[in-house]
């Protein structure tokens, strides 16, 4: 009994370290974007390979939670322009909050090839938001009160970083959110990088 009790306390203070690294990182990306000083490098990287990657990261999390996670990659995805460090801190925000907020039915991830850009799509059935809220979600230190608990973690940073990395990548990103049905996050972002 009291083994369990120090093992409880341990993985409280273990979680608790990692949320205040989480916002110390964040905190950090968005006063360097804010202030012009987040250096964006451009490299050229196998797209398909990341989000595999990044999905595959996902699977213990969403199987223990008894979630789909639905990956379509159409086959013309393949080498992105970019920086690939902030396109996988990207899909990894989008990948996590997905997860975070569903806790029935699954996670499904595409990306398809249009007009010069890549669009990635990470789509959810979680909690949703209402349609007054969704801008809310890109704004940063904003989270959502889903009126139940508080039980979803958070810095409120994640989304906000999201749309500022892609706008500084030529990128754009957009919500489409029902409450209590899920939400999708569309990502848009030039193959060939930021044209300048």
């Amino acid at each position: 009994q009291r083994q369990m009790g120090i093992r409880d306390r341990c993985l409280m203070v273990r979680t608790s370290a990692q949320h205040l690294l989480s916002l110390i990182n964040d905190v950090r990306d968005i006063s360097k974007i804010e202030a012009g000083q987040l250096q964006i490098s451009r490299e050229t990287f196998d797209l398909r390979a990341t989000i595999e990657k990044l999905v595959q990261t996902f699977r213990p999390l969403t199987e223990m939670k008894g979630l789909r996670l639905d990956v379509d990659i159409a086959p013309e995805v393949g080498e992105l322009e970019s920086d690939a460090r902030r396109v996988e801190q990207i899909i990894l925000n989008l990948l996590s909050n997905a997860v975070k907020f569903t806790e029935a039915g699954g996670v499904s991830v595409s990306c398809t090839l249009a007009e010069g850009n890549y669009i990635l799509q990470v789509a959810d059935t979680g909690i949703g938001v209402k349609e007054e809220h969704i801008e809310e979600m890109l704004t940063p230190f904003r989270q959502i009160d889903t009126g139940v608990s508080r039980k979803y973690e958070g810095t409120g940073l994640g989304l906000s970083i999201c749309k500022k990395l892609l706008e500084l990548l030529g990128g754009e990103i957009r919500v489409e959110s029902e409450w209590q049905r899920g939400t999708t996050f569309t990502v848009s972002i030039p193959v060939k990088g930021k044209r300048t």
